[in-house]
């Protein structure tokens, strides 16, 4: 009442009241106007946040594309390696088909062990080849975690050895033995350059746009941030990231804005906006309150104001507790948090669990309750606020702990309170609501958008009459067609035509029946291409049962039919003959044998090895040899009936499977092949002339499985060999036996030198016209424990064909060097200790280096060592032949030729030959007695060594005459048992002592 007194100040007074009142309007207004322009400006940032998500998403899936589909090529290469039994032989040609569908791909590689062994291409990649990626301290943990994982992993970007930086693809490749164990074969390896992977994601683009990006991973081994690319050296402020799914790891693409995501010219412009709005509303608010100060019956109407006013409050306190909405107050100076029952009971708890006396309220509950993901950020946001000055409008939202445990989202909204003079009251309300359910849409709602438009596969709505409602980006890849073209089109635009009405009949059937059909089909692109597409089609409808809505999900398959093919190719066929492999002959054979077995009809399996191709290999090189198989497998083939399967086994090994053929029908597809083979093939401008040795197996006589079939043809093949080659040979039970028996000599013989199980003997020599003892042979013997004595004539023909007679050679010859020492250490003149010497160690380049080697060990003077060549030894290739004798030659050993007389000799490279004597063969001496025609040999080779300044030697000397009959003829020395029979060391050395 006291404001109507009379006064003279009374009207000053309303005044002072009327221009604060419009200064607490345009004040409330700014605030609310800067409300509005913070959340504005938070939307405006949004939105440039969403859309760089957008671009982030773009191009993280181009990227994850690109690098799935190029290290891709590493499981085909893995593979190979897997099935191919000559992993080697054809790498170069199945490495660059694979390059050529993978451009992006600059180089493939295998690496057994973890050793990179064959790369292509080989150029500028050299350096790689012997790098060891599990032992290499940089790219050693990577490979091993690929190795443990088993799966194809992606590291990088790599320092090459090779030089430049790569990202290298790694698919670990296993093998299963006969036993069914996995063992680790090695790896499959693609090399991208980094270039070519960061212009394949066309990252330059992001920077056109104006953003700022960094491409990193963070390190599976260090964990620590690895950048790959970048356009920005200094932190990013608020990135928005994308994950990036690469093998077995992940990529994060971060994009941001230089300046924030709250720069923007349209503040200004809003700012001038409120501020003339405000004004004006301050401006009505004065004059409305001037008006209503000339009005009567001012105490009634502030009565009635105040109770209204006071019905206002009770009807907000009503609808805070209506709407479950929690309210709140702080105040500032006390740190004191007060709040409404609604506040708790949201979060299923009771106002009266918390005492709110003490002065710590807002951190002993509000910030307890928060989860700690949120927690830090919620305080800081409100902290902030307050520090700020606890202007304009408070906003946040973060998750709380429901008393049952689960997490409530809450937007947490507050103003601070100022009085009419624009003081800070020291108090900020706010509201707390309950957004858990927005939330979940709103991520549900960006998922489904998200996977919509940004998955791999096409998608189609259409409405129940199959009208099309929409479409994706995929569908438009992989059609051709773009969403405005085909919406109110049915999906039979994309009919192919090769369908016809009974399946599409059965595929509404079924969809109909189900609600759900998928299944592969062919469908027409806009370009008229027809292509394969993996087709799911669900129906949807609506609480009345009707369908409102079809779904379609397509899939383009034509890389993955492709692949398949492919894969199957290099699974069932020979890379070079494309001919079936073992595994699709496995297949058919058991196919043949089965209708055989049915029918009480004959197969055949005939086993063919072509004749001296190593030479080919050896003369002319891989190329030319890998040509002449082609040639032949192309010739052969083309006489094969379409019944038949004619497999290509491995190197110059081919299989022929004959189904109801009997032996002659073998015999004859046998002849026929030889008779093919007479003319020659044309390779690399030479004719090359070719045979083969043919084994034949039949069913069932020989064998009721493939296994059987093969091994015994095998058996036969080795028989066409041992008769001169260029024929065939059935199979027999003799010749298994035999078989059965050099397998065992073979197996046995690996283990003899192991177990001391040979011997030497020495057969003595003896000088015709002295009667001295002037040297010695030396033999091998073998002894085994199981298998008794074992002829010489049988284990040596086995040791040379197998490969062991170069490690037993090297035991002969230190053996008897050895015991040539300890002779001469127990005061025995030393005689010429003689030792014979194989084609295959004669072969070895690093023979001489061993021979002069053991003399230096031993100390032995060269002069008492004597190399036995035979004729044929040396004329296989005379001028090596040449050289490596000189070199012998020179450090003083001796050399002499061994049956000489039994093969083709070259009287001009025998000159050249740095040899001392001729050995005249026993078969010519033993029939000295009978045969005119051995006493003429026997007498030109005598004769023969005379004029070349050589000595003569005669094995085999048995008889008195046939030793005189030597001596006629000026022969030197001889050998046999006339004079002694091979004996041990030790009666050798009893021998030895009785001739000084």
């Amino acid at each position: 009442m006291r404001l109507f007194m009379t006064s003279p100040h009374s009207d000053q007074r309303p005044r002072m009241t009327f221009w604060l009142a419009a200064f607490a309007s345009f004040a409330l207004i700014a605030l609310l106007a800067s409300a509005w322009i913070v959340e504005e400006r938070e939307s405006r940032a949004q939105e440039q946040r969403l859309q760089a998500a957008a671009h982030a998403a773009n191009h993280a899936s181009i990227l994850q594309t690109h690098l799935r589909y190029s290290f891709s090529s590493v499981m085909a290469l893995g593979a190979y390696a897997r099935i191919s039994p000559d992993v080697g032989q054809h790498f170069d040609l199945v490495a660059r088909d694979l390059l050529s569908l993978y451009p992006e791909v600059s180089s493939l590689s295998l690496s057994p062990d973890g050793v990179i062994t064959w790369i292509v291409p080989m150029q500028g990649n050299e350096s790689a080849i012997g790098f060891d990626q599990l032992a290499d301290e940089t790219q050693g943990p990577e490979s091993r975690r690929a190795r443990e994982s088993g799966k194809l992993t992606v590291a990088g970007p790599l320092s090459l050895v090779q030089g430049g930086s790569a990202l290298v693809g790694r698919y670990p490749v296993f093998v299963t033995d006969e036993q069914g164990g996995r063992h680790f074969w090695g790896f499959a390896n693609a090399t991208m350059p980094l270039a070519s992977v960061l212009q394949a994601g066309r990252l330059a683009e992001l920077e056109a746009m104006g953003y700022q990006y960094q491409l990193w991973r963070t390190h599976p081994v260090s964990g620590e941030r690895q950048i790959i690319a970048r356009n920005v050296t200094g932190p990013q402020r608020e990135p928005v990231e994308q994950t990036i799914a690469i093998p077995n790891g992940r990529w994060t693409l971060s994009l941001s804005q230089p300046r924030g995501w709250h720069s923007g010219s349209w503040l200004i412009g809003a700012i001038a906006f409120a501020t003339v709005f405000a004004l004006v509303l301050a401006y009505l608010v004065k004059a409305l309150l001037e008006l209503r100060w000339h009005k009567r019956h001012l105490e009634r109407q502030v009565q009635e104001r105040t109770e209204a006013a006071n019905t206002n409050v009770d009807r907000y306190r009503t609808l805070i507790a209506a709407s479950n909405t929690g309210a709140w107050e702080y105040f500032h100076e006390q740190d004191f948090l007060q709040c409404s029952p609604e506040y708790f009971s949201m979060l299923g708890r009771q106002q009266s669990d918390y005492h709110m006396s003490g002065t710590a309220n807002l951190k002993e509950t509000w910030t307890d309750l928060i989860h700690p993901d949120d927690r830090e950020q919620a305080v800081d946001i409100f902290a902030r606020y307050l520090t700020d000055g606890a202007e304009g409008m408070y906003e946040n939202r973060f998750r709380m702990r429901h008393k049952d445990g689960h997490w409530v989202w809450i937007l947490s909204r507050g103003q601070s309170l100022w009085n009419e003079e624009g003081q800070f009251q020291g108090v900020t309300v706010g509201t707390h609501i309950d957004i858990s359910r927005e939330v979940e849409t709103e991520e549900k709602l960006a998922l489904s958008a998200q996977v919509f438009e940004r998955g791999s596969e096409g998608f189609i709505v259409t409405d129940p009459d199959q009208r099309i409602l929409m479409t994706n980006a995929a569908f438009t890849r992989i059609t051709g067609y773009s969403e405005e073209e085909v919406l109110g089109e049915k999906p039979s635009i994309l009919a192919s035509g090769r369908h016809d009405a009974n399946f599409y009949k059965g595929m509404w059937k079924a969809l109909n029946l189900k609600g759900f059909w998928q299944g592969e089909v062919w469908n027409k692109s806009k370009d008229g291409q027809i292509y394969p597409q993996w087709l799911s089609i669900s129906q949807i409808r609506n609480d009345k049962g009707e369908v409102s809505h079809y779904i379609g999900i397509i899939s383009d398959i034509s890389q993955l039919k492709e692949d398949q093919k492919e894969i199957h190719r290099l699974a069932y066929y020979d890379p070079l003959t494309n001919l079936p492999n073992r595994s699709l002959l496995e297949e058919r054979a058991a196919f043949a044998l089965k209708l055989a077995q049915r029918g009480s009809k004959n197969a055949a399996l005939l086993f063919l090895d072509l004749d001296n191709f190593k030479n080919i290999n050896d003369s002319l090189g891989h190329k030319a040899g890998d040509r002449l198989l082609l040639a032949f497998s192309q010739r052969v083939g083309a006489m094969v009936r379409q019944e038949d399967t004619f497999a290509r086994q491995g190197g110059d090994e081919f299989i022929l499977l004959l189904p109801d053929t009997d032996a002659s029908g073998a015999a004859h597809a046998a002849q026929k092949i030889l008779d093919l083979l007479i003319r020659p093939f044309k390779v690399d401008g030479y004719d090359l002339s070719v045979s083969s040795s043919v084994g034949i197996a039949l069913y069932p006589d020989d064998g009721d499985s493939l296994n059987e079939l093969y091994t015994n043809a095998d058996i036969a093949m080795y028989r066409s060999k041992q008769k001169g080659r260029n024929t065939y040979s059935f199979f027999t039970p003799e010749l298994q036996t035999h078989y059965v028996r050099l397998m065992q000599l073979e197996s046995a013989m690996r283990q003899a030198i192991a177990e001391d199980q040979f011997e030497l003997h020495y057969q003595p020599q003896q000088e015709l016209d002295s009667g001295a003892t002037v040297g010695v042979e030396a033999l091998l013997r073998w002894y085994h424990p199981t298998l008794g004595t074992i002829s010489p004539a049988e284990f040596i023909p086995i040791a040379e064909s197998s490969g062991l007679i170069v490690p037993i050679g090297e035991w002969v010859l230190r053996e008897a060097v050895a015991q040539l020492c300890q002779w001469i250490e127990v005061g025995i003149a030393p005689p010429k200790m003689s030792i014979n010497l194989s084609a295959a160690q004669f072969r070895q380049p690093s023979l001489p280096d061993l021979i002069l080697s053991v003399l230096e060990e031993t100390r032995l003077p060269a002069e008492y060592l004597e190399l036995e060549l035979t004729e044929s030894m040396t004329m296989d290739d005379p001028e090596r032949a040449v050289t490596m004798i000189n070199r012998l030659h020179a450090a003083g050993v001796t050399l002499s030729i061994d049956d000489f007389g039994t093969g083709y000799s070259s009287l001009s490279y025998l000159k050249r030959f740095k040899i001392s004597k001729l050995k005249i063969d026993k078969s010519f001496v033993s029939d000295l007695d009978t045969h005119g025609d051995d006493r003429v040999i026997v007498s030109t080779i005598v004769t023969l060594a005379q004029s070349l300044g050589l000595r003569s030697v005669a094995e085999g000397v048995e008889t008195l005459e046939q030793r005189e009959f030597l001596r006629t003829l000026g022969c030197h020395d001889i050998q046999g048992y006339y004079f002694s029979r091979p004996l041990n060391a030790r009666d050798t050395e009893a021998f030895l002592r009785r001739s000084e």
